[in-house]
């Protein structure tokens, strides 16, 4: 069957859906907001978990269990610092969210066909979130948050802030930084989708086009770290050992500079290569002073109490995903979180990166990378609402490269033909609104901000 007939499952069609929809759509239960994410993974959370424990080609693997205890040290620390209901309700929020969005992704997306359909949605689901957003960065109005204000009665703050000369754009996402990085999270997996050169430049063009709305620098950075590691693997193909002589390369550099710099090279980057400069200052200082509270608290961090820090420092707000693990949660949460990626990324490298398959070893590198860019954003954005859920449905989506589908045939054929090489799958490039035919608007119409 072609790739191109393949559908995207059902359920995950649904959770991208609503990845998009505004939080003034929340379900209201008993005094508790549900905002639309997480109602869906309500439903899809246990179906998904069924079929992690019934399919015979779904095997639980190291990463699975990492995954699983950091959510349920979620729940328990919560419950310990907040008391047993308010602490379940936030803590099994967040549990749900994390471990949810990410069950769905494991579970239904189970080969090279099915991760190329959800390719093709996620590019229809950046198109309506960057057609959204356009009107917002180029006539200075929040228009969706402010028209769901007056229809449903709920207020979701929001402010009109330029940069550029240009409005930053909400759309339909909490907030700029979440909607820019939700646009810039897949570029490496587009490019490694795509057959051609033209193909691919024409997506980074468009995703980055896409996320320059939001005008904000972590999802630019993002999509910076991607393209830099694109190019660095294309120059380096053949060169032996090239992962461990870049990492010698950027230590050396940075060690001379710091020896050459008044400023440490971290200072130098956070505010010199940011839109706004005390942006960077600002999240340098939480780093500093929210360490310190991880210190006074190594093992089950503070949960939602405030954080000790200047009393300069007004806001309660950390702009730092890893950091705000360690300070909520502690050092274990951390290392539990930290282990599941780690496994994950090495069942990559052994059955992606290794698989004689050029296709496969092509998308498992565009999810390495896109990987590390998002770890890295992760220490000076917070992944919080529906970023944090998309944040675990990405993780989720190497699992049919980690932990490859099998059956009965395939494995009685290994057995009896010594492990052959599989079949080459026809590698066919995610369809974008823009290459459908008749197609008028999507990315292909959607003009570059002014």
């Amino acid at each position: 069957m072609a790739m191109s007939k393949v559908k995207t499952p059902k359920p995950v069609i649904f959770l991208i859906i609503a990845f998009l929809c505004p939080t003034e759509f929340s379900l209201y239960l008993d005094g508790l907001r549900i905002p639309p994410h997480r109602l869906m993974l309500m439903v899809l959370f246990p179906m998904a978990l069924m079929r992690l424990l019934a399919q015979r080609n779904l095997k639980i693997r190291s990463f699975d269990i990492a995954f699983f205890l950091f959510n349920i040290w979620t729940v328990g620390i919560f419950m310990y610092h907040q008391g047993q209901h308010d602490g379940l309700v936030y803590g099994g929020s967040l549990a749900l969210d994390g471990m949810g969005a990410y069950l769905v992704a494991r579970c239904w997306i189970r080969d090279f066909a099915l991760f190329h359909a959800v390719l093709r949605t996620m590019g229809w689901a950046i198109t309506a979130a960057a057609l959204i957003a356009l009107p917002e960065t180029l006539l200075g109005q929040n228009f969706t948050h402010d028209v769901l204000k007056v229809v449903t009665g709920y207020f979701h703050p929001t402010a009109v802030e330029t940069r550029m000369g240009l409005t930053r754009a909400y759309g339909t996402f909490d907030h700029p930084i979440h909607y820019g990085a939700f646009c810039a999270a897949l570029l490496a997996q587009f490019w490694y989708a795509a057959n051609t050169k033209m193909e691919r430049r024409k997506r980074a063009a468009l995703l980055a086009l896409a996320t320059l709305l939001g005008l904000s620098s972590a999802p630019l950075l993002c999509l910076g770290l991607q393209a830099a590691m694109l190019v660095w693997e294309y120059l380096t193909r053949g060169t032996a050992n090239r992962t461990a002589v870049a990492l010698a390369v950027l230590a050396g550099l940075y060690m001379g500079a710091a020896m050459v710099m008044e400023r440490s090279p971290i200072n130098l980057i956070a505010t010199g290569m940011t839109l706004d400069p005390w942006t960077g200052y600002y999240r340098l200082q939480i780093w500093e002073h929210g360490i310190e509270n991880v210190r006074a608290n190594p093992l089950t961090g503070i949960g939602l109490g405030d954080w000790t820090r200047p009393w300069w420092m007004v806001s309660s707000t950390v702009d730092a995903f890893w950091l705000v693990i360690l300070m909520r949660e502690g050092i274990p949460a951390l290392v539990m979180l930290g282990a599941g990626i780690v496994f994950a990324m090495r069942a990559v490298v052994k059955r992606g990166l290794r698989n004689p398959d050029v296709a496969i070893r092509r998308l498992s590198r565009g999810w390495i990378m896109s990987l590390i860019a998002l770890s890295l954003v992760g220490c000076t954005v917070h992944y919080w609402n529906v970023l944090y859920a998309f944040f675990f449905f990405f993780i989720g989506l190497s699992g049919w490269i980690a932990d490859p589908k099998r059956s009965r045939v395939a494995a009685k054929a290994k057995h009896m033909l010594g492990n052959p090489r599989p079949p080459q799958p026809v590698l066919q490039s995610p369809v974008w609104p823009s290459q459908v035919p008749g197609h008028a608007g999507g990315y292909g119409a959607m003009p570059a901000p002014a």
